[in-house]
């Protein structure tokens, strides 16, 4: 009798499609949208929780019923024919079983698979159907699996918009996974992303320890193509792991987790530059955590250029400068004889620490041995990668030199550059008026910078140059104009080169006009550069009313920002970093503009320290990150670790006045007055506005 009701009821519930016919006069009926399945299995399901559970005999029939359904199934994906009948009669059985047994969680699971994997396709009702499952047996692993599957699918996890609220659907469900398998590394996979998308920074740490404690699955499939072919592996996850906890600023923690994957798979390119981003930002004690790792990574790989300069950094870092020069000389002269590039890169690396150490005449000895190494010499003829090698290297000369303080000496490199670049080469002039310029010549600057205009007159790099020189030295109006000129200066004409006795056609070439966009936004940099913020806001604006693209547009209001805050409009510029940072979070430069504002207003140390520390972890040779950072540490009251940021940055950059002032005031809080009217008789010949002048020229009175 239960058979036959239930059985009846299903088949009124599936219904079939009846034909009427019609007078012409009479209107249709409004056709009812199809009912899917899964409606009328819940109604079936409702009816039949008021009757008695179904019989013995009944159960095995549906169980036997669900078996030919599956084996359906899997002739659906192993066979090219017939797969549309196979699905058919694969619902129809499966269909049968819940209905001989509407109990039978696998059944309604087994129809979520059919209806998610054959045509056409329809995710919602897989979940409905799934849901079914869960409903009769709470504990059904695959429904809840295809639940978690989908929600997830749903939140959009790669490519945007996010959605929250399929998230946290889609973590409810792998929570019942990993009750039902502790182990099971796809669930712990998705609940580590999902957590880390919805802000549950801890709770994605410990998905993701639990997810490399896993077993590793065998179905990967879909992580795979949700996340973008990512493995499911152990190695993804502890690299996601040390990702998440350095990010978590743990990073003793990070490097600990890191250090490991890098001894298991050395070449693991992603897991070294992971290492390398800890260390930068760790204290020496934490760094020389990953001393041990590294070593063994390196007996693996004794000749990796990632793996021997991280571990040379390292070195460097914890003070052990010597075992750093002992193992990059010796990696150089076993590479020297087949390999000259490489040999010359890791004189290059030992070079950079001798500076980083202020061990300034062993750097410049060193940059000289990665020229011989290279196999260069003065007049040699060279193609476009030596010549990039051989400016790269006077480079880091001259700028070492300039740090230093030994300006004669980065002249004498200057010249010296000629006879390997040729004298005709613009690198020397360039060197050259930079360094009138950050010695407070100016006016010689300027005097160079338009000689050097006049052999190249369309050089948009020395226009530019002299409208700064111009603004340093009080004629803003007529370096805004040069740059104007350059914004209404037409397209230059196609130019049109004749066939040679090689090619038939002659070559039309269009030479671009130039970049509108780009020509504001250094307006609005020189007339900040010259305190008339009014005018750099208006720049500011002009530049984002011709910018194309989003990246553009998000420059432009950077710089807008900057330019509200020289106008005082604090809460014009904060608000605009803040929409900034809520569009692309982790943006580097509106992460330090908005911390040093912070830190200028004397307002949340705290917080401006958190965002320009995040702007350093993601450009760590940032000149004016570091400055920043700096400034934050001061502000803080720590005072080592603000003298060696600022010492960091003036590394990079030894033309700025306000580094030089902040490394004052810091040497002045730690009594080291002499230091201090060093650095700011420094930062008084750097500054061009007579207010910076002033400013500082006023601390070195009250410091004598």
């Amino acid at each position: 009798m239960y058979l036959r009701i239930f059985t009846s009821v299903a088949f009124l519930l599936a219904g079939s499609a009846v034909c009427l016919s019609q007078s012409p006069s009479t209107l249709p009926a409004p056709t009812p949208p199809p009912v899917k399945l899964s409606q009328q299995l819940e109604q079936s399901l409702d009816f039949a929780a008021r009757l008695p559970a179904a019989p013995a005999e009944q159960r095995q029939q549906a169980y036997a019923k669900l078996l030919e359904g599956q084996r359906y199934i899997w002739s659906i994906f192993r066979t090219r024919t017939g797969r549309q009948n196979n699905a058919r009669l694969a619902s129809l059985a499966l269909q049968e079983s819940v209905a001989l047994d509407p109990t039978l969680s696998e059944g309604y699971t087994a129809l979520a698979e059919l209806a998610l994997n054959t045509q056409p396709r329809d995710v919602d009702e897989s979940i409905r159907l799934a849901q079914l499952s869960t409903r009769v047996n709470p504990n059904n692993f695959g429904a809840r699996r295809i639940l978690g599957r989908l929600h997830s699918y749903q939140a959009r996890l790669v490519g945007g918009p996010f959605d929250a609220s399929a998230a946290n659907q889609a973590i409810s469900e792998w929570k019942q996974v990993v009750r039902l398998d502790p182990r099971n590394a796809e669930a712990w996979a998705f609940l580590s992303e999902l957590y880390e998308r919805t802000g549950k920074n801890e709770e994605s740490i410990d998905a993701l320890r639990k997810w490399i404690a896993s077993a590793t699955p065998i179905d990967s499939q879909f992580y795979q193509m949700l996340m973008g072919g990512e493995s499911l592996g152990p190695e993804t996850a502890t690299l996601k792991l040390g990702e998440a906890l350095l990010k978590a600023g743990r990073t003793r923690e990070a490097i600990e987790t890191t250090s490991t994957l890098v001894v298991d798979e050395p070449a693991n390119l992603a897991a070294v530059e992971l290492l390398s981003d800890a260390v930068d930002g760790a204290s020496a004690a934490d760094a020389e955590i990953a001393i041990d790792a590294l070593r063994q990574a390196v007996y693996a790989n004794p000749t990796s250029p990632s793996l021997v300069n991280l571990l040379a950094q390292v070195y460097s870092r914890v003070g052990k400068i010597e075992e750093a020069a002992t193992l990059l000389k010796s990696t150089s002269e076993k590479l020297q004889p087949t390999d000259r590039a490489s040999a010359a890169s890791f004189n290059v690396t030992l070079a950079d620490i001798y500076a980083r150490a202020e061990r300034t005449n062993d750097a410049i000895v060193t940059y000289d041995s990665a020229l011989k190494a290279y196999g260069l010499v003065a007049g040699d003829t060279l193609s476009a990668e030596e010549r990039d090698f051989v400016t790269q290297i006077f480079e880091k000369m001259i700028q070492t030199q300039k740090s230093a303080g030994r300006f004669a000496d980065a002249r004498a490199t200057i010249e010296r550059s000629r006879t390997f670049l040729g004298k005709t080469d613009l690198f020397a002039d360039r060197h050259a008026i930079n360094l009138a310029r950050e010695t407070g010549n100016r006016t010689e600057a300027l005097a160079a910078v338009q000689a050097v205009r006049r052999r190249a007159p369309e050089d948009e790099g020395f226009i530019r140059l002299e409208a700064t020189l111009l603004t340093e030295n009080g004629r803003v109006d007529e370096g805004v104009a040069l740059i104007q000129k350059l914004i209404d200066t037409p397209p230059t004409p196609p130019v049109t080169t004749p066939g040679t006795s090689t090619a038939r056609e002659s070559i039309t070439v269009a030479v671009p006009a130039s970049d509108a966009f780009s020509n504001y936004l250094f307006i609005s940099s020189l007339y900040t550069q010259a305190k008339r913020g009014k005018q750099a806001v208006d720049a500011a604006n002009q530049a984002y009313s011709v910018a194309r693209g989003a990246a553009r547009k998000q420059i432009a209001r950077l710089t807008l920002a900057t330019a509200q805050q020289m106008s005082s409009d604090f809460a014009g510029a904060e608000t605009t970093l803040r929409g900034l940072l809520q569009e692309t979070p982790g943006n580097p430069i509106a992460m330090n503009n908005l911390g040093y504002f912070l830190l200028v207003r004397n307002e949340r140390y705290q917080e401006a320290f958190d965002l320009i520390q995040g702007a350093v972890r993601i450009d760590p040779t940032n000149p004016k990150y570091l400055d920043s950072l700096g400034w934050a540490y001061f502000k803080l009251g720590k005072l080592p670790e603000a003298e060696k940021n600022l010492k960091d940055a003036l590394r990079f950059v030894s033309s700025s006045g306000t580094v030089y002032e902040h490394l004052g005031d810091v040497y002045q809080k730690q009594g080291k007055m002499d230091l201090a009217k060093t650095a700011w008789s420094r930062a008084a010949s750097l500054f061009s506005e007579s207010v910076d002048v002033t400013r500082v020229k006023q601390k070195l009175v009250a410091g004598k």
